[in-house]
């Protein structure tokens, strides 16, 4: 309701809640291991663990997907309409 009334774009929403909601339950678990552990090695894992995650699945998944689409596209001549986000 606060971005409806501040005028940011619905994407910017959406990558806004995307974003928190991968990244809120890293934060917690690292809290935990944190205050767990008396080194907090696990924590440490566990954020860079989580980042590795989602940058390999955030950029590649996607990549993948483009890859397959054109790769059919272009290989088969058919027509695909495509619209802009």
């Amino acid at each position: 309701m606060l971005l409806m009334l501040v005028c940011i774009q619905d994407s910017v929403t959406a990558i806004t809640f995307v974003a928190l909601g991968t990244s809120l339950p890293d934060l917690f678990a690292s809290r935990q291991a944190a205050t767990m552990d008396d080194t907090a090695d696990n924590s440490i894992g566990n954020v860079t663990g989580s980042n590795s995650v989602n940058v390999f699945l955030g950029l590649g998944l996607p990549w993948l997907i483009a890859t397959i689409f054109w790769g059919i596209k272009v290989c088969t001549g058919i027509y695909i309409p495509t619209s802009p986000i």
